[in-house]
């Protein structure tokens, strides 16, 4: 191992991956065939986008080595190409959950949005009705729920209303809010 191999292990340690990288770097230009230097440049990329993960392959990395097991740059590879090819097939995922995400921002209107609207409308019952039928209600707390639902009530959308306790009242079955909600209906 040569004296900028053993700098790059001492920085990334430090988690200075720039400087690791440069040192690995320049290990592989003194000897291009330094599986040791490749594997160490290759973990301090992948520790700019996931610095966990590259810390816990670099220590087991230099466990394996130090207890002088045999091939361990071999398996190193094999282990940094599978985690490269499961990050590709994760990073696929991503964008198709990104674009569900968009798909369902374009059909609905978040509930702050919404509340905005009824701002803007001077009503709650003006906004809900210019959406009601085109547009869904995208809420994501349960306070923003039961308030969504105590204004239904108070707009005489009661149907509407009931629906969605009835819904609610499955999930959540002792919930003191939304059972004082059924009764108000009830009056």
């Amino acid at each position: 191992m040569n004296q900028h191999a053993k700098r790059g292990i001492d920085k990334f340690y430090e988690k200075n991956f720039s400087g690791a990288l440069f040192d690995f770097s320049l290990s592989l230009n003194a000897d291009p065939s330094s599986k040791e230097a490749r594997i160490g440049a290759i973990l301090c990329d992948m520790a700019f986008e996931n610095e966990e993960q590259a810390v816990a392959l670099f220590e087991y990395y230099i466990l394996t080595k130090e207890n002088g097991a045999i091939d361990c740059e071999e398996i190193m590879e094999e282990i940094i190409h599978s985690v490269d090819t499961n990050r590709e097939k994760m990073a696929h995922l991503f964008v198709e959950d990104q674009l569900e995400a968009k798909i369902n921002a374009e059909n609905g209107i978040k509930y702050e949005d919404f509340m905005a609207l009824i701002e803007s409308r001077g009503s709650f019952k003006e906004a809900f009705e210019d959406i009601m039928f085109s547009t869904k209600v995208i809420i994501s707390k349960k306070e923003d729920f039961v308030d969504f639902l105590a204004q239904l009530i108070d707009n005489g959308f009661i149907d509407i209303s009931l629906n969605y306790l009835e819904s609610a009242v499955t999930f959540f079955p002792n919930d003191e809010q939304l059972l004082s909600l059924i009764k108000k209906v009830q009056k």
